[in-house]
Order: structure tokens, then sequence, then C-alpha cells
């Protein structure tokens, strides 16, 4: 009599359950379904996300074939994913730095991502260019409130370009502090530069030459030891997409040698601000940090690509570089004659596009710069370039405004000849001119 109530009670407790799961499983079943129907939409954050999504659980178009089976369903299911999940989840825990992903059915190719090649890559990056890379101080002598003299100081990032201590930096790293030509550093630059190695020894440096237009200079030490330099890439060959990685110090010596990784984001970016207009910079989402300028900026390869000078602090992610093939022309002079000497043409320059809107004209190019003055016995001159003559191509490239032209003149040294094309008069001409020194 026991057991035949202990039966009939296990019976009924089976139907309670059974009717409780089929309850559940139909009430998710609704849910699932209005979340299906009904999408929202989330702007918060200045994002739009879409919640609209089709659960596997849910049929479209599909009746049920009623409770039990529903039900069977739903426990079969639960238990065989608690069984997947498991294993999936060993087998990621195992075998976590690769992912293959294929599609169910036919048998595609096999892609495969293994991060483990990415930390390799940017750690052997990183360890062969430590040594290379130098912090970067400065002092500049001011007066404080009560007429005293106080060194303020700076600092930031640069790189070991030849062994015999000839460093690249940004110009505005080494840049005075102050703007009062009274004083010795006269707006200029500091008073006081010393390069910091990776191993904590400090240098005395010399500002060699330095550009304020380019935002490049080149320093010099005197090291005991020959010193680690980089190896040079070729920025002309860049492709977005392409790894990139930083060195530098960030904020503070304290954190020297900080590494940071992304990609190239872009080329040829514009930036214009503080009366200055930069041109062809590489932009990339590795961080940029106050005190990173000046360092380079590396691809996969461990070459340097380019400087590392400034970045967008109103978003994240907004990094840019100098091209280092700015910059190898400039490096290659100063070692073999301790200085570097722009060549010119001898020419007053203005961008074509600011002409016309400030004289309300409309001239036949679409870009470049228009001469506004000729110095008598240039190179200019001399290839009879006159005033209001439009210059639109050196060497074969486009001339975008005049800052892309100080920038192209840069590969060109004394002796030098290079086709020029300009406009006047509609008409477009071709000459030869060849740099050369002039008073």
């Amino acid at each position: 009599m026991n057991d035949d109530y202990k039966y009939e009670q296990d019976t009924k407790l089976d139907e309670q359950s059974q009717e409780n799961t089929y309850r559940l499983v139909e009430e998710s079943y609704k849910r699932d379904r209005r979340t299906y129907d009904e999408p929202s939409y989330n702007y918060d954050n200045g994002y739009y996300e879409d919640k609209n999504r089709y659960d596997s659980n849910y049929k479209n178009e599909k009746k049920s074939k009623g409770r039990g089976s529903l039900v069977v369903l739903a426990l079969v299911f639960s238990i065989i994913g608690s069984l997947i999940g498991g294993a999936f989840g060993a087998k990621l825990a195992y075998d976590r730095y690769k992912i293959d992903y294929t599609t169910a059915g036919t048998t595609p190719p096999s892609y495969t991502i293994n991060t483990k090649d990415e930390v390799t890559t940017v750690s052997a990056v990183a360890t062969a260019n430590l040594d290379s890379v130098v912090g970067i101080t400065t002092t500049t002598i001011m007066r404080d409130i009560f007429n005293r003299q106080v060194g303020a100081q700076a600092m930031g990032s640069g790189f070991i370009v030849n062994e015999n201590g000839y460093i690249m930096t940004n110009d505005h790293v080494i840049a005075s502090l102050t703007s009062d030509t009274g004083y010795s550093s006269g707006g200029g630059y500091a008073d006081q530069v010393a390069v910091v190695l990776n191993d904590g020894s400090q240098l005395p440096a010399e500002i060699l030459w330095s550009d304020s237009t380019l935002d490049l200079a080149i320093l010099k030490v005197e090291p005991e030891v020959p010193l680690k330099a980089v190896k040079l890439g070729n920025s002309d060959e860049l492709l977005i997409g392409e790894q990139a990685i930083a060195i530098g110090n960030p904020f503070a010596l304290e954190f020297h040698g900080t590494v940071t990784a992304g990609y190239i984001s872009g080329l040829n970016r514009t930036l214009r601000g503080q009366g200055t207009t930069m041109q062809d910079l590489i932009q990339t989402d590795a961080s940029i940090n106050q005190g990173n300028s000046g360092g380079p900026l590396l691809n996969g390869k461990g070459e340097v690509i380019g400087i590392n000078t400034m970045k967008i602090s109103s978003g994240e992610g907004l990094g840019f570089a100098i091209p280092v093939n700015t910059a190898k022309p400039i490096i290659e002079q100063v070692i073999k004659t301790g200085t570097f000497e722009r060549v010119t043409l001898g020419i007053t320059l203005m961008d074509l596009e600011r002409f016309e809107e400030l004289y309300k004209v409309d001239l036949a190019p679409d870009n470049g710069v228009i001469i506004l003055e000729v110095v008598s016995g240039s190179p200019a001159n001399k290839a009879d370039l006159q005033v209001n003559d439009v210059l639109t191509k050196i060497g074969g490239d486009e001339i975008k405004n005049v800052t892309d032209l100080q920038n192209k003149l840069t590969k060109y040294n004394f002796g030098d000849t290079v086709e020029l094309e300009y406009v006047r008069n509609r008409e477009t001409n071709k000459v030869d001119v060849t740099f050369e020194s002039y008073n």
C-alpha cells in the first residue's frame, strides 16, 4: 500500500514538474518571439545597437507539434548543450591561442588566427629596439615671479640612427619653453639637452640640425662605446592595416621603453594647427601619448617607418607619425657633413587655394603653389620662372601646397637637376631647374 501511494505521489510530482517545465518553456518561447518581433535601440553611448536576435529555439513559420514534444526537445537540447558546452570550454581553454573557423555542411577553406605569432612579433620587435630608443630631457632657463632664474624641464623621446651617437627626434621636443627673446633660449631651443639611454646613463647632447616646419631634429652625443642603431624601413611601401609598434616614454622617464601596438590606420594625412600644416602623415591606433614624441614607429619587421609626432587628444587611437623617408636624406647628410642645408628655389610662394580665396580668382590648375616673388640669381630666376606662375609638379610628383613642396625638396642636394611643371597664362610648361647656392 505504501509502495502504491509512493508511486502515485511520484507520478503526480512528475506530471507537475513536466507542467512547470512546459510553462517555463512556453513563457520563454513567447518572450523570445516578442524579442524578435520588437527590436529595441540603444543610443546611450553614441552608437546604435540592434537587439533584434533570432534564437535557434524559435522557428518562425513552424507550429509546435505539442507540449510533450516541446518539453522533450527542450530537455534534450539542455542536456546536449551542457555536454557540448563543457567539451568546447575545455577545448578552448586548452587551445586558446588558436581559432579555426569553419562552416557547417560542406568543407570550406579553414582560416586560422594564431595570436602567438602576433605576440612573438611585437615582443621580438620591442626586444630588438629597446636599446635604440632614448629619452630626451630639456632645460629652459626662465625667471620666476621673483625674477630668479629657474630651470623648467620637459622630456620626450628619440632613437639612435648611427652607432656614433646621432639621435633623431622632433623639433618640438627640444624647443624652448619660453618665447621671451630676452633670455638665452630666445624662444628657439632649450638651453640644455640631454639624452637618457636605455641603461639609465645620461649624456649631454648637441643640436646639430632642426627644422620647425618638418618638426624634425638631429642631436649628437659622444658615447664611450658604439651605440645600437635602429634599422630604417621604407615608408613609401606602407599599406593600411599593417602592424605598427610605437616605443617611447609616455608622460615621464619612469615609463621609459613603453611599447604599444596597433595598425596603420591611414596614410597621407594632413593636420593643420597653430599656424602650421603637416602633410603626408602616417595615422596609427598604436597609443602615442605626451612624451612619445620623437620616438620610433616600427613595422612588424622591426624597421622604423615613422617618427611619432602627435595625437588628436579629443579622440582615442588617433596618433600620427612623420614618414621616415622624409628624414632619410637629412640623416644621411647630417652624418656626412655635420648639418643639413635644404635646397631652395629662391621664390616666395602661397598655396593656390589660399590665393584664389583671397583675390576671388579662379586659375586653371586644381592645385599647386603660386609664385609671389623670384629672387635674383636664384635657381628659379635662372630657369626663367616668373611671378604668378603656378607650380604643379616637381620631378613628376604633384605639388599639393607650400608645405608639400618643402617636404619634397628635402630629398634633393645641391647640384641636382629636377624638372618643374608649371602653368602660365593657363598653359602648362616644363623646365629643368638646377639647385645651386646663391646670395
